[in-house]
């Protein structure tokens, strides 16, 4: 075990893992410190939808920064795939989004803005949308196809991206708590990380990607890191004959949190509730229930069916949807990259593009700049 590095990164998730891939490529040493398994957490809990381009939403710096993430997966992948030999499922299936009737109407002045600037986005009337996917529930109003939006399997993204760091040099210590930071004498900087072994590990600089375990690190700071726990619980069905090919998200129909998303190996992922109930991941039976109902309500063939799995996950969530990416404030060689709530897959390549380019530069990139943590930008904890 090596007990020094240039960088630090408390966290083994999927944007701990992606920063340390792109440090590696810039040359840069670097340790990946994760008190569990490597990708164990709310990576693998994900289902691994790359969508963010919601009906009617606006544009924004957060949904700039999703737009970029997602647009940079269709030239990235390749990269990846090659670098370590892994299929990360990748697969633009393009989503159905489900509209009730009030929304078809400025759906279609919204679907035409976008159409403008370039994404393939068609409004469907309802023998349309049935046409899309034929086990659709009876009396659907329309919906808007989004042939842009995609996924990919998160364990085998977070599998590839580790791997490929690896491969680059990257040390990764699992089962590697930290338990208390180092700090030097003069000046508000980190000179290293005690681990629960009572390790020490030394470093120039420290990334915190600890997802919904980040505000710990925050009272080591001195520093508040409004990032908390929001469980989100899933369900898997076999696939129907014929199969569903599109993702299908409910806007408004009956729960505009759910979404059905086919998977490469037959199956039907149905997600997903949202409970904050602190670092709890077991499936309670109220969630099953509300994801049993909704989803044979919006494909009813699935009412023969039975789930063959269910799991939760823990959503790293800050009290304004949006990530924590750049400088701590009044530390010198802090860096936090947390906060990504339900967009964690989806952000990951410009995750940790952008950080590794702040590491070696200290410059913050402009797409990132709106998410630096400020003492005021958030106010409720």
């Amino acid at each position: 075990m090596k007990y020094s590095a240039d960088v630090l990164i408390v966290g083994g998730g999927i944007i701990g893992c992606a920063i340390a891939y792109f440090l590696r490529k810039q040359g840069v040493d670097v340790i990946i410190l994760e008190k569990g398994e490597i990708g164990a957490q709310a990576s693998s809990a994900a289902a691994g939808l790359l969508a963010p381009i919601r009906p009617l939403a606006q544009q924004d710096p957060f949904k700039a920064l999703q737009l970029a993430g997602l647009a940079r997966f269709s030239s990235f992948v390749k990269e990846l795939e090659a670098a370590r030999g892994i299929n990360v499922g990748y697969e633009q299936t393009g989503t159905l989004r489900l509209l009730p009737a009030e929304k078809i109407g400025p759906a279609k002045t919204w679907a035409e803005e976008w159409r403008r600037i370039g994404y393939d986005i068609e409004v469907l009337g309802p023998k349309e949308a049935s046409a899309c996917e034929p086990f659709l529930y009876a009396g659907v109003h329309g919906a808007l196809s989004i042939a842009d939006e995609a996924q990919v399997v998160p364990v085998q993204l977070v599998q590839a991206f580790s791997q490929a760091a690896l491969n680059l040099g990257a040390r990764l210590y699992p089962h590697t708590e930290v338990v208390a930071l180092q700090r030097a004498e003069t000046e508000n900087r980190i000179t290293g990380v005690w681990t629960a072994q009572k390790e020490l590990l030394s470093c120039k600089q420290l990334i915190i990607a600890a997802g919904a375990w980040s505000a710990r690190c925050g009272t080591w700071l001195g520093f508040t890191i409004p990032v908390r726990p929001v469980r989100g619980e899933l369900l898997a069905f076999q696939q129907p004959s014929p199969p569903i090919r599109h993702i299908i998200f409910d806007e408004g129909i009956i729960d505009e949190d759910f979404y059905i998303a086919p998977k490469p190996n037959g199956t039907l992922v149905v997600g997903a509730t949202k409970a904050e109930v602190g670092f709890d991941t077991s499936v309670s039976s109220e969630g099953t229930l509300h994801l049993l109902k909704v989803a044979t309500q919006l494909l009813p063939v699935l009412a023969h069916s039975s789930p063959l799995r269910m799991w939760a996950g823990l959503r790293p969530k800050t009290p304004d949807s949006r990530p924590l990416l750049g400088p701590i404030p009044s530390w010198k060689n802090v860096i936090i990259a947390s906060g990504h709530g339900g967009f964690g897959i989806l952000l990951s390549i410009i995750t940790g593009e952008t950080i590794a380019e702040l590491v070696t530069t200290w410059q913050v990139p402009e797409i990132i700049r709106p998410f630096v943590p400020k003492e005021n930008r958030i106010n409720d904890q």
